[in-house]
């Protein structure tokens, strides 16, 4: 059971992936094309808007997709509960952001934010309809359909907005696009799920999933405050110029290295649910997941901020260089950041969200105050927070688990230290040749990345080979049952 378990989720972590990283790669295409076209500040603009919508989109899914993934029975009177009142949801949380606009255009002392913002909120209503199809294809581990889902959302929304950027539309026309995509994400999704809502309903399972919600809710919505903070106060305190070369710095280390906390959501929290009663199966993907997610992250994270430099010279214009050294720590506190996010998939999947409450509680004075503290030195300062919170949130969140679920602290440092020593002797060997070596442009992106890469699996091979060969194992049995 347990290697099945284990094949499983790699094959749905390669699809899940797959989705996430194709949307997120074309996403950023074309956002390397909008920069060209447009300025830091409009970027910023716009950043204003989405930093408050998500707060609303909390609201607006009130964590009933996590409810019905978790949904042991009686599925097809959840899914209507759900459908029913993600609809009510989605229209109250428009109504809330047409009246609040003002307020967030104050705020951030940015009037043209207010227009913005009501347009914007047009997707918490479309995307509360195509909630249920969504969580139904997450919940059956479809992750086949969920990568043409993704990727139309995504190409909707990057022609959208390029074409109205050529012509002139400035801001709005990532505001627009953004609504397109949504559109066309939702009709994918019903399509695919072929499911129809009906009228077998059960008062008992509507209460359920709604309470099971609203802890989802409280969770997300502390969550997205501590993950948010730092847009807020760069927003806020160095204005939109600022914000939007932070808002790029940080979507670069976010394609390849954050995304992967949506995928560990997409993919553990169905197979975690599912092993929640067998001890050992769930010991066996939680710490499988420590271990490979370590491996990938480090070594991009660590080689991300080694060419960073020629990174911003390749594809970016001079306009953007001021995001190099930001961008660099970013990636660093992601890659820090990426093995704490598993534990909180765990808590949802057997049935404690609450313990999310009581951990972000505990970080969320210390999120704030540090990086407001960090903030007096600019960008480069609030990305250095980063990567201390980072350090902070993995202490925290790793002792809570080894204690709530008697797992032993010694295998999560054991599931570490390959990738860690890895990147250690990585960062030597390619900081040693840039000193003797200094090449610019894409020659150099291409000659330390080759260097990088190949150190770091030489090296994990050396120290570690039973994890090189237990991961090509783990994926050729993915891509055959594939």
């Amino acid at each position: 059971m347990t290697q099945s378990f284990s094949t499983e989720a790699v094959r749905g972590t390669l699809w899940s992936y797959l989705s996430f990283f194709s949307g997120k790669l074309l996403n950023f295409i074309s956002t390397l094309i909008l920069a060209r076209l447009l300025v830091p500040e409009q970027f910023g603009l716009v950043a204003y808007c989405t930093l408050a919508i998500q707060y609303l989109d909390i609201i607006n899914t009130a964590g009933l997709d996590s409810a019905l993934i978790a949904r042991k029975d009686k599925l097809e009177q959840a899914a209507n509960a759900v459908f029913i009142t993600s609809i009510l949801l989605g229209l109250a949380s428009f109504v809330i952001s047409w009246f609040s606009a003002p307020f967030v255009a104050d705020f951030f002392r940015q009037e043209e934010v207010t227009d913005l913002f009501r347009v914007l909120s047009l997707t918490l209503p479309i995307s509360s309809i195509g909630l249920v199809p969504g969580a139904l294809l997450r919940r059956n581990l479809d992750f086949r359909k969920r990568v043409t889902s993704d990727v139309g959302r995504t190409l909707t929304k990057g022609l959208t907005s390029i074409i109205l950027a050529l012509l002139g539309w400035g801001p709005w026309s990532l505001v627009v696009g953004q609504v397109a995509g949504e559109v066309a994400g939702g009709i994918i999704a019903w399509s695919f799920a072929r499911w129809k809502p009906s009228l077998a309903f059960d008062p008992q399972v509507t209460r359920e999933v709604t309470i099971f919600g609203f802890h989802i809710i409280l969770v997300n919505l502390a969550a997205a405050f501590r993950n948010n903070v730092d847009y807020i106060l760069v927003g806020r305190i160095l204005g939109p110029e600022s914000l939007g070369i932070y808002t790029m710095a940080y979507r670069v280390p976010e394609l390849v290295i954050g995304s992967i906390n949506v995928v560990v959501t997409s993919v553990t929290f169905p197979m975690l649910a599912r092993a929640q009663h067998d001890f050992d199966s769930l010991r066996s993907v939680y710490f499988g997941y420590i271990r490979y997610i370590a491996l990938f992250a480090y070594l991009v994270a660590f080689g991300l901020s080694l060419v960073s430099r020629q990174f911003v010279e390749t594809f970016m214009s001079a306009k953007w260089s001021a995001m190099i050294l930001p961008m660099s720590l970013i990636a660093i506190a992601f890659a820090i950041r990426a093995v704490a996010f598993v534990p909180g998939v765990l808590y949802k999947a057997v049935g404690r969200p609450d313990i999310l409450n009581r951990v972000s509680l505990i970080q969320l004075p210390i999120v704030l105050g540090l990086l407001f503290y960090c903030s007096r030195w600019g960008i480069v300062g609030v990305a250095a927070g980063q990567v201390a919170l980072a350090i902070i949130n993995v202490v925290i969140v790793t002792v809570v688990i080894n204690r709530v679920l008697n797992l032993r602290f010694r295998e999560f440092l054991e599931s570490l230290w390959p990738a860690f020593v890895s990147s250690v002797i990585m960062i030597v060997i390619v900081k040693a040749f840039q000193v003797n070596f200094e090449l610019s442009g894409i020659a150099g992106l291409l000659t330390y990345a080759f260097i990088g890469g190949a150190t770091y699996l030489g090296v994990l091979g050396l120290i570690n080979r039973e994890i090189v060969k237990g991961a090509f194992t783990t994926l050729r049995a993915a891509f055959s049952r594939s």
